[in-house]
């Protein structure tokens, strides 16, 4: 029964993570100084079918999932298919947490850019509890995980290569069918250096209470 209890607690924090994720992700993109890898192509598909961020977003994970079956094949964890789930989840949560903050729209570049920062922040936090919780890879961090078990080489290595593919590919489209460049600025690449770091400096002073929040 006790198993069952923490079992529970651990699959609610990760719930919990995926809707920071998404608040961080919404952040980024009412900062309008350019959103996170993460959400950049979901973000100039959306504005280019005018569907909603969460709804191009859940298109675009089905994707990622794909490609991940292709390159895995046999070596696709049957629980990875979760990832559709959670990928459904995410995609809800960005519609919702946009809607949420709906009020935010900073008008001068320091509020733009504080707003960005407090992106970062919030996205870093939610990437920790997700970690730390080891339920399933958000789509985008399974495609990651994919490419560098297919290559043999180091997540480490390969996510920084994936990122900039996910910018480039969202400026190439917004040139072809909006003929401007969207979703792609400072802001993105300020999101793909500092998200990282922030993660480990959450996790050397708060992992110890994340693992005890996890254990309850």
């Amino acid at each position: 029964m006790n198993v069952s209890i923490k079992k529970v607690n651990r699959y609610v924090i990760y719930l919990i993570s995926l809707f920071i994720i998404s608040l961080g992700a919404s952040l980024s993109i009412k900062a309008n100084l350019g959103t996170s890898p993460l959400i950049c192509i979901p973000y100039v598909s959306s504005l280019i079918t005018n569907l909603s961020v969460g709804t191009t977003s859940f298109f675009f994970n089905i994707f990622l999932i794909a490609i991940e079956i292709v390159l895995l094949r046999g070596g696709f964890e049957k629980r990875q298919y979760l990832q559709i789930v959670i990928g459904t989840i995410f995609s809800v949560f960005i519609d919702f947490t946009l809607m949420l903050i709906n009020f935010l729209n900073p008008s001068d570049y320091p509020s733009q850019f504080a707003l960005l920062l407090a992106s970062c922040i919030v996205m870093a936090f939610g990437v920790l509890l997700e970690i730390k919780t080891e339920v399933v890879f958000l789509p985008g961090d399974g495609f990651i995980v994919a490419v560098s078990k297919f290559l043999k080489r180091e997540f480490g290595k390969i996510k920084p290569y994936c990122d900039v593919s996910f910018v480039i590919t969202a400026a190439i489209l917004s040139f072809v069918f909006l003929g401007y460049l969207a979703g792609v600025r400072e802001g993105t690449v300020i999101s793909a250096i500092i998200i990282g770091p922030i993660v480990r400096i959450m996790k050397r002073y708060l992992e110890r209470y994340v693992d005890a929040l996890i254990e309850i």
